[in-house]
């Protein structure tokens, strides 16, 4: 009832950036991962068969161009879209901006192409070996899609490029975090004005930035 009233008197866009204000906060306040998390790395764990699962529960299709005036590269790209309730406004502009490719961004399988990079990779190598049953694998390489669409190259060059924001985690059996990284951040190599971007140059970029982060995701676990 106290956020649909909230909700009532703020507005969409308003509503959106206070929750993405909170959000922020939240991981600024919230205590820090134990030192027997944090020391865990993937070298120190012993893969016998993995499981790949690629979540887009939480996947958000967004353009961050007015809000990069706000935030800067940085804060931006590591996941802070919005500073504040002052951002309300240009975040409006950006959702506009969105809804123009919105259409075309429902159209791309993000998922089965990152699913298809990262099992395709890691098979193609045998180790660690892939299982088809997840309650059979030793572990699960679960990749969750957060943040994705097209950002800003900087504040000073208006272009545009796709970027992709990940969360890896790796669970053990009984679905326990085991080794966690939040944020696996790509963009992509070429730039572009925004009113060049089409369903189809859209979809060329991030088929080709899903794959390439797909392999990159699969070396960490072959190589590690």
């Amino acid at each position: 009832m106290i956020f649909a009233s909230i909700a009532s008197r703020l507005g969409r866009s308003r509503m959106t950036a206070l929750i993405l204000f909170l959000s922020v906060l939240g991981m600024i306040i919230s205590p820090a991962p134990s030192r027997a998390q944090a020391d865990v790395s993937l070298r120190d764990i012993e893969i016998v068969s993995l499981f790949v699962e690629v979540s887009e529960d939480d996947s958000n299709f967004t353009v961050i161009d007015s809000r990069m005036d706000e935030t800067g590269t940085a804060g931006v790209f590591f996941g802070v879209v919005g500073a504040g309730l002052n951002s309300a406004a240009n975040a409006s502009e950006d959702d506009k901006k969105a809804d123009t490719l919105r259409a075309a961004a429902d159209e791309l399988d993000l998922q089965a192409l990152l699913a298809d990079a990262v099992a395709g990779t890691i098979a193609a190598k045998e180790t660690p070996p892939l299982s088809g049953d997840r309650g059979a694998a030793s572990h699960v390489l679960l990749v969750e899609i957060r943040n994705w669409g097209l950002m800003r190259k900087s504040r000073d060059d208006e272009r545009m490029r796709v970027f992709l924001n990940l969360t890896l985690s790796l669970l053990d059996p009984k679905g326990k975090t085991v080794w966690e990284k939040k944020r696996e951040n790509a963009v992509g190599a070429d730039a572009a004005n925004f009113e060049d971007y089409d369903g189809a140059l859209l979809a060329a970029e991030m088929t080709a930035l899903a794959e390439k982060t797909g392999k990159y995701v699969a070396y960490q676990i072959i190589y590690r």
